[in-house]
């Protein structure tokens, strides 16, 4: 292993101690499913709410290194969607049942019209529930999400249907892990981290902890009517390197949402944009929400 190898496996000091920072996990049910989050200051009753949603197949661990650096102004959760992470599976994958999960974890945070922030797949159902449940959020903030704004678009790359498989070792399973899109400036401590967290032990062996006997949800119409019609307050982020989120999508959505603030591009970033430049992001966040 090269010097420099080691040194990007090497934590340092901020991450580290981000990782360790005391939280509460936490299940809610919603519409039958037992929906898993982590609480980081549950105790400070007297500081606003603020939600943090994952990308698809993903899991609240990815803001684990992220929610700390905001706990001295909010409240900070994050949740497992159904069906990822260490959320409970269920028999189908909606708009509307994602909705509930947020408005579940909402209610049980015991937060007020909070601020949500979503990557990607989660940033596209928090705006699906600002759509329908507008009195539930104070604001909302996503984080190169792609939308569907024009009949025709192409959809999602085939490899992110692929089944999961089950894998004789942990270390088998590690060493499978990868990204989608792949392109990616994460430090390796980071990548170990969220691989670490995105792998389950079963019967057979190691497996993710994503479900994938369902078929996934479908969001490929066009949703501009819908954006148009918003009255959350929205910011919308973006990596500036991403190949999800082009300049030139990200300054549509702006132009598209009614009290859209943005884009604001992450430099130095692809699409997974809290794994590339997650200080870059704790910044952006903290310029946005305070």
């Amino acid at each position: 292993m090269t010097h420099e190898t080691a040194s990007d496996l090497l934590p340092p000091e901020w991450f580290t101690r981000a990782v360790n920072a005391p939280c509460e996990s936490r299940y809610v049910d919603a519409a039958g499913a037992a929906i898993h989050y982590l609480s980081w200051n549950r105790h400070e009753t007297d500081k606003p709410g603020l939600v943090l949603a994952h990308g698809f197949r993903a899991h609240a661990r990815w803001w684990s290194f992220i929610a700390p650096f905001l706990t001295e102004r909010f409240r900070v959760v994050a949740l497992d969607f159904g069906g990822m992470g260490d959320s409970g599976n269920r028999d189908q994958y909606t708009h509307e049942n994602y909705a509930r999960d947020l408005l579940a974890v909402i209610d049980d945070a015991g937060f007020d019209r909070p601020a949500v922030v979503g990557h990607s797949f989660g940033g596209r159902q928090v705006l699906q529930m600002c759509a329908a449940h507008p009195e539930c959020v104070g604001r909302a903030i996503v984080v190169d999400s792609f939308f569907h704004l024009h009949d025709g678009e192409p959809r999602i790359r085939a490899q992110e249907l692929r089944p999961k498989k089950i894998y004789p070792t942990y270390e088998a399973a590690r060493a499978r892990f990868r990204l989608i899109p792949p392109e990616n400036r994460a430090a390796g401590y980071v990548i170990n981290y969220i691989a670490e967290h995105s792998i389950k032990r079963v019967d057979d062996g190691y497996t993710w902890k994503f479900d994938d006997t369902k078929p996934r949800l479908a969001v490929h119409h066009n949703v501009s009517g819908m954006l148009a019609r918003m009255v959350t307050p929205v910011s919308i982020v973006y990596g500036d390197a991403s190949a999800i989120v082009s300049h030139e999508h990200a300054a549509e959505l702006v132009a598209l949402i009614p009290n859209c603030h943005g884009p604001i591009a992450i430099p130095e970033s692809h699409h997974h944009v809290m794994l590339d430049q997650p200080l870059s992001l704790v910044a952006a966040l903290r310029a946005l929400l305070y």
